[in-house]
């Protein structure tokens, strides 16, 4: 990528738990993340702390970057970029970065489309707690994280309960119950390697509020 090989840009790595950009930070650089996990965690004025956002190193260069939004707002960060897994990333300074897509209208494009994103999730977890449909949120949160492995549809262990109500904004005890009703009603089973989903239909079901689950 040309980008990589502009003057200023430089590699570099945050152990798992390291913080990559700091709520409250001047934003100066963007991250092009090459391998692992980021989350995008927000600490709030009560102390909890909510995650907005994930980043993942095998999606697209616009969903791979850390930190680009910021730059397009007020250049304060309002959360915490913060290393789930080992990230190897390229450190590239702000001028640089605006420099590489003032002419490329497809990655404005992007942008524009992932801002718009973000906005209408966090409209649809907002509603949700409003109108009591957390169990509905957390059903959707279940399929989009799951993946095929070993012929089985899976969210991986590392999606903890506590790490589901900071994506929720839920009580991780809310959690807890949500999955057990889910797992007494044989729609999904806990195992070694995660959560594993057994009936997607059912679950599907659920996430689009077509039947309500009395937790």
């Amino acid at each position: 990528m040309d980008l990589l090989k502009m003057p200023g840009v430089v590699y570099c790595e945050f152990e798992k738990g390291a913080t990559i950009i700091r709520q409250g930070e001047k934003v100066d650089f963007v991250y092009y993340l090459r391998s692992g996990t980021c989350y995008r965690k927000t600490l709030t004025e009560k102390g909890d702390e909510i995650i907005y956002g994930v980043k993942e190193s095998d999606q697209n260069f616009v969903q791979s970057v850390l930190g680009a939004l910021i730059l397009y707002s007020d250049g304060i960060s309002i959360s915490n970029f913060f290393a789930r897994s080992k990230c190897c990333c390229y450190k590239i300074p702000k001028d640089v970065f605006f420099q590489y897509v003032k002419d490329k209208p497809e990655i404005l494009t992007q942008l524009l489309y992932m801002a718009m994103k973000e906005l209408r999730r966090l409209s649809t977890t907002f509603q949700a707690r409003q109108e009591g449909r957390v169990a509905n949120q957390l059903c959707r949160h279940l399929l989009n994280s799951a993946k095929q492995s070993q012929n089985k549809l899976l969210v991986v262990k590392g999606y903890s309960n506590l790490e589901m109500s900071q994506f929720l904004g839920v009580h991780k005890v809310t959690i807890a119950r949500i999955l057990r009703v889910l797992k007494n009603d044989k729609i999904i089973a806990r195992e070694k390697e995660g959560i594993v989903i057994l009936d997607e239909q059912r679950l599907t079901d659920y996430a689009k509020a077509e039947k309500v689950i009395e937790y």
